[in-house]
């Protein structure tokens, strides 16, 4: 989707005074934008020179050096005459100039004197080019604002029409010249920098629209409300792209100075105020909000997550069930429900929790959201097949999530269901590949890969089983993942490969079946005397467990320790072990 940017405003200039030069006002210009490559930044230091020479060669069609030559010594002359005849200053406009870096570091001299006035041929000439402008006739445009800038250099209006016209060519490092000639030429005019800014948008260069925006805003005090309130969204998008809340907070206040009646954008600000963490300050913008539109859920959702930020849970439950009995539409109503369920559900109130997810979904039967929700809470109950049926549902709803999948897979392992868990898995890895993961992506990898290998494991398929395991090892090890990756590979009889998977378990979290596992590993190695020490620490904290205690009887028969075998092996036998039995005959 392509983003939507602000439009390039024209400057307004005072009206003509009989005792001042004349001012030739530019008409207001939209022009619509659609993004751009993504360009390297470069400041006017860097490219004006460049600049400079190629416009002068290639827009004037000049073919010869010479004639550039000459052309330079024209308009030289041109500017010292200028100079010498202007009488009156150049009247400015209320605020502080700001440069922007893309303006010209340094200027000629006589580009900073008075400016001579347009004569009335100008004056035509620049109607004419407004007027191919408003025609979509930009190249004919440029040409008449390139004659009237060779003549006249020190007057804003045409460098202004010239980058206008650039842009709509698609020639943004002319426009962004011209602007900055502007700028030079009308240091106390919103309209350069807020422009240059457009074209930072465009260009992607984010950190300069910003500089560039919030030097127009600074000039911007006395426009025009509509395009002070311009201004100051495009200062908004920027500061909310940054995630700068208390800045846009500030930006968006000023903004509400304008239109006090813009429920809209009232709104806005205490969402900003609220992203800012300021809970208790957005509650007033929010609650109005809220009272000029009941429907308004994003409100009463944040309303309900400042209160329980203020741990206020049952204060946030209630907000959401008032607002829930308004006349939302089925997709609202189940936004909030599915809130109040995360709510109860963090208090413990599983049961109250379910019935909301429940409602949440008679609200959408179309939200995997309520669905996902109402999946996991009945898991958490221990109702597997009720979460198996909402997880499939939710998979239906967004065949995309690789989160879904990975929690059915999960619950499909759970029940027993290892081929239905394995195509599961295997279908989240695909879904949560990406060139370059998030650490989101690889603990989702890393988990799928875990199903992935358990379920191939209960399938008898021990070689997917190491390969799915191993592969989840590296992305996120895990005592879990090293126990099974042992046991794996234990059934392939890779034994050295099991003892090191396995002894990762005991060292990831120390459990009494990754030491169970590990001495019998230890066992089938031939290493019965390191598996001694193992399977007897087992059968100390576990007496119970006959494995342990038959495991410990064979290590110690295999190092010719009889008489501590047979103890080893009575104990075995007296919890009812078979094998155990046998060894004492």
């Amino acid at each position: 989707m392509k983003t939507r940017l602000p439009s390039p405003l024209a400057p307004a200039y005072p009206a003509p005074a009989p005792s001042r030069r004349r001012w030739v006002a530019l008409s207001f210009l939209t022009l619509a934008l659609a993004t751009a490559p993504l360009a390297r930044a470069q400041t006017m230091v860097d490219t004006l020179q460049t600049i400079n020479i190629s416009n002068t060669l290639d827009q004037q069609s000049v073919t010869g050096g010479q004639a550039a030559i000459d052309r330079a010594k024209a308009l030289k002359a041109q500017l010292e005459k200028q100079q010498a005849q202007a009488q009156a200053e150049v009247p400015a406009a209320p605020g502080s100039p700001v440069s922007p870096v893309a303006a010209p570091s340094a200027l000629p001299a006589a580009a900073l004197a008075p400016a001579v006035p347009l004569t009335d041929a100008q004056i035509v000439r620049l109607n004419s080019a407004k007027a191919l402008f408003a025609q979509s006739k930009w190249a004919q445009a440029r040409t008449i604002y390139e004659e009237l800038i060779s003549e006249n250099y020190q007057q804003p209006e045409p460098h202004f029409g010239l980058a206008l016209s650039l842009f709509a060519l698609s020639d943004l490092t002319g426009a962004r010249f011209e602007l900055g000639q502007f700028v030079a030429l009308s240091p106390a005019s919103f309209e350069g920098p807020y422009n240059l800014g457009i074209i930072a948008v465009k260009n992607k260069e984010y950190d300069e629209a910003l500089k560039q925006f919030t030097a127009a805003a600074a000039l911007s005090g006395d426009a025009a409300p509509t395009a002070r309130r311009q201004v100051l969204e495009a200062l908004a998008g920027e500061q909310n792209r940054r995630q700068d809340y208390a800045a846009l907070s500030a930006t968006l206040t000023q903004a509400l100075a304008i239109d006090p009646s813009d429920a809209n954008l009232r709104y806005r600000l205490g969402q900003a105020v609220a992203l800012s963490g300021n809970g208790a300050g957005a509650l007033p913008l929010l609650y109005g909000a809220l009272q000029n539109d009941a429907t308004r859920a994003g409100a009463a959702l944040l309303i309900a997550d400042i209160y329980a930020a203020q741990n206020l849970p049952d204060r946030a439950v209630r907000e959401l069930d008032s607002a829930a009995g308004g006349q939302l539409s089925g997709t609202d109503r189940s936004r909030l429900l599915v809130r109040k369920a995360q709510l109860l559900q963090l208090q413990n109130k599983v049961p109250a929790a379910a019935q909301a997810a429940k409602e949440a979904v008679q609200a959408d039967s179309r939200s995997a959201s309520a669905a996902s929700t109402l999946a996991g809470l009945l898991a958490s109950n221990g109702d597997l097949k009720g979460s198996l049926s909402a997880w499939q549902k939710a998979a239906a709803l967004e065949a995309g999530n690789a989160s879904i999948f990975l929690n059915l897979a999960a619950v499909q392992l759970a029940l027993g269901q290892n081929a239905e868990a394995r195509r599961s898995a295997e279908l989240t890895l695909k879904l949560a590949d990406s060139p370059a993961p998030t650490p989101a992506d690889l603990a989702t990898q890393a988990r799928a890969a875990f199903v992935q290998g358990v379920s191939a494991y209960r399938l008898k398929d021990y070689s997917a089983a190491a390969k799915a395991l191993s592969g989840s090892a590296a992305k996120q090890p895990s005592a879990e993942t090293s126990l099974w990756l042992g046991l794996s590979a234990y059934a392939l009889k890779d034994y050295p490969a099991a003892i090191a998977a396995l002894s990762d378990s005991v060292r990831l979290g120390d459990t009494l079946s990754a030491r169970l596992n590990l001495g019998a590993a230890l066992l089938s190695a031939g290493r019965f005397a390191e598996a001694e020490p193992t399977l007897r620490s087992v059968a100390v904290e576990d007496p119970k467990n006959a494995a342990a205690w038959y495991q410990l009887g064979l290590s110690r028969k295999a190092q010719g320790k009889d008489a501590e075998a047979k103890t080893a092996f009575t104990s075995a036998a007296k919890l009812g072990l078979a094998a155990a039995k046998a060894e004492l005959k």
